[in-house]
């Protein structure tokens, strides 16, 4: 199958929506098909490719069934419908034309969608949901109502579509097909990296001593400022096998917020805390993917404290969540929508009945993050955990997914596989 991903953005290589549409790609790649990446703005897919970690290997072998195009700056914000129709088509249509036509599109963006279907139809697109887009206009607003029409048109004319959660699908189809027949949505999550196995060092340790972590970006929708208030009330006393106050590294973020986000916390702290709760708090700006590991390394538990009132916190699965499993680590996390149907508890027969490894704190409280944080395994009960959370990493894998969404596809009849390299 021969696969044009659409991403129609100038590509900068630090969203998150990024590193998912490469790693999306790499993973359809290497499960046989051969795809095409479209961007706005220009950008060097081998340096991208091992910035998400791979080997120089790795990235030559992704590089024979994966390529790039990087189109007019205009096309980026899409608000050209001029650009689409003269400059995209025309291009799209050449391709049709040669030796090797596409078989499908695939696309997360709704107006990029739209457009398609309207510039050219002999081409079927596989749409990727991520959020209900018409959440976001005010209600009875006239933008509201050009949403609706535009996002029930593209999940109506899409071959198929996927879900990258079942929480996300149900909210679609209530929405929009509740008195009609619903397009037929694919469950699929989202994917990590290969797991860290023992001894390789950068392993994750589940360490009583360990600093907590937290990785991703510094926004409020995140909660870290709940979170890390919960954990700087914590005394060592309180903590299983801890013999000194627990501290938390932070990876995400520029210093400006940073250095908010910390004031912030510390000024709700009693007197009697406050005084060197910061010296607790460890921040590291953003890091790439191929670097992220050695980060995490000899940490206690993950942390994901997304709040569940948010777009992202009812319907996307954290990305972090696989890169926290990956590394054999305890997760805490907001008891999201989206992760109620990954079984992320359960053990298969190396897990020799270990504990819960992801602590579940159903509401966004000072209160109930403390007794998360208070359940999360360690030491010896942590080693126990480790088989069972690196076999949930090996099973949710991007390569896992790469499978899956082209079995999908296929599924959908848009295109056949494909032997030949794009």
């Amino acid at each position: 199958m021969r696969i044009l991903y659409l991403y129609p953005e100038e590509w900068t290589g630090r969203r998150a929506r990024e590193v998912h549409t490469l790693r999306t790609c790499v993973a359809l790649a290497g499960a046989g098909a051969s795809v095409h990446l479209l961007t706005a703005g220009g950008m060097d897919l081998p340096q991208e490719l091992l910035r998400l970690g791979l080997t120089l290997a790795e990235t030559a072998a992704a590089s024979e069934r994966l390529s790039s195009t990087a189109i007019s700056r205009r096309f980026g914000p899409l608000k050209s419908a001029w650009f689409f129709r003269r400059r995209f088509a025309p291009w799209l249509a050449q391709q049709q034309r040669g030796a090797q036509p596409f078989d499908a599109a695939f696309i997360i963006h709704l107006k990029a969608a739209a457009m398609l279907n309207g510039s050219l139809t002999t081409l079927p697109y596989v749409f990727e949901a991520h959020e209900v887009f018409a959440e976001t206009p005010a209600p009875g607003s006239a933008s509201l109502r050009e949403v609706e029409m535009l996002e029930r048109r593209v999940l109506s004319e899409a071959a198929g579509v996927i879900a990258t959660s079942q929480a996300l699908a149900r909210a679609l189809s209530s929405r929009y097909f509740a008195a009609t027949k619903a397009p037929r949505f694919h469950i699929i999550a989202h994917g990590g990296a290969e797991p860290v196995e023992l001894g390789s060092g950068n392993a994750g340790t589940g360490s009583a001593e360990g600093p907590f972590v937290y990785a991703g970006s510094l926004g409020d929708w995140k909660g870290l400022d709940i979170a890390m208030e919960a954990l700087l009330l914590l005394d060592a006393q309180s903590l299983t096998r801890a013999t000194r106050l627990p501290e938390l590294r932070i990876i995400g973020g520029n210093r400006d917020e940073w250095e908010r986000l910390r004031d912030t916390v510390l000024s709700r702290l009693p007197g009697t805390v406050r005084a060197g709760a910061g010296e607790r708090l460890h921040w590291h700006p953003r890091v790439a993917g191929a670097d992220l590991p050695q980060h995490l390394a000899g940490t206690r538990a993950g942390l994901i404290p997304t709040l569940p009132e948010t777009g992202s916190g009812r319907y996307s699965c954290p990305m972090k969540l696989y890169d926290y499993a990956r590394m054999g680590l305890p997760v805490v996390a907001t008891d999201l929508p989206s992760l109620q149907s990954l079984a992320l508890d359960r053990g298969d027969a190396a897990s020799g009945g270990a504990p819960v490894w992801c602590i579940r704190v159903t509401e966004p409280s000072v209160a109930a993050w403390k007794a998360a944080l208070l359940a999360v395994p360690a030491g010896e009960e942590a080693a126990r955990c480790r088989p069972a959370i690196l076999a949930w990493a090996r099973r949710n894998t991007w390569a896992q997914r790469g499978l899956r969404l082209l079995a999908a596809m296929e599924g959908m009849g848009v295109g056949r596989r494909s032997a030949a390299p794009s």
